[in-house]
């Protein structure tokens, strides 16, 4: 983790549509499922800063 960096709420909804995009490219099936563990992640981290599905 990046210590004394702070990260606002358009960084991770940036990732999330980036990881989307990608796994919807790969077509390598191992792939696909780590970028769409990151827009799981990125989802998670979004919903518990606003308390909002994302």
């Amino acid at each position: 983790m990046i210590s004394g960096t702070s990260f606002d709420r358009s960084y991770f909804k940036e990732r999330l549509d980036r990881n989307q995009r990608l796994a919807a490219r790969s077509r390598n099936p191992e792939i696909r499922a780590i970028h769409l563990e990151y827009v799981r992640l990125y989802s998670q981290i979004l919903e518990r800063n606003d308390g909002v599905p994302a």
